[in-house]
C-alpha cells in the first residue's frame, strides 16, 4: 500500500471518529432538558415497564409508597400522591430514567420519596392540569 493511500485511510478514520464524537455531543445537547428559571430537573430511576408509555412533554403525578407508623404504633404500607401535574423533560425507558421538571421544594420531596420507599408515576391525560387534594391511600381505609 502506498504512503498516500495509508495517509488517506488514516485521515478518513480520523474524520469518522470526529464526526461520531460531534454527533454524540449534539445528541447529548438534544437530550438536555430545557429548564425554566426557578425549576430543577430531577432524575428518577424507575422500572422500564413504568416508563414504556411516558414521553417527553407528558404530565405525571408522582406517588410514593412507603411504610408508615400509624396512631396505634402499627406499621402499614401507604400510598401518597406527592406531586401533581409534573412535566416530563426526558425519558429513557431503556435506562429506566426519567427527568421531571420541579420547583426546589418538589425536588426535595421527590428525593425523599426515592429514599423512603418506591416511587410510581400516574400518567395524566393531555390537557388535565387540575390539582386536587388527595387522600392518603391505605388498605385499612379501603377495608373498613
Amino acid at each position: 500500500m502506498k504512503t498516500s493511500t495509508v495517509i488517506l485511510v488514516i485521515a478518513g478514520i480520523a474524520v469518522a471518529a470526529a464526526a461520531a464524537m460531534t454527533h454524540g455531543r449534539a445528541e447529548q445537547a438534544h437530550r438536555r432538558a430545557e429548564i425554566a428559571d426557578g425549576y430543577r430537573g430531577i432524575i428518577l430511576e424507575l422500572s422500564p415497564n413504568q416508563l414504556a408509555w411516558v414521553k417527553k412533554g407528558d404530565s405525571v403525578d408522582v406517588i410514593s409508597v412507603f411504610e408508615a407508623v400509624m396512631k396505634d404504633d402499627k406499621k402499614e404500607k401507604i400510598a401518597a400522591t406527592l406531586l401533581q401535574n409534573v412535566k416530563v423533560a426526558g425519558v429513557s425507558a431503556r435506562k429506566g430514567t426519567i427527568v421531571l421538571l420541579v420547583n426546589p421544594n418538589e425536588a426535595q420531596y421527590a428525593a425523599l420519596a426515592k429514599m423512603q420507599g418506591t416511587v410510581n408515576l400516574a400518567l395524566r391525560a393531555p390537557g388535565d392540569k387540575a390539582l386536587k387534594p388527595m387522600e392518603i391511600a391505605s388498605y385499612r381505609k379501603l377495608i373498613r
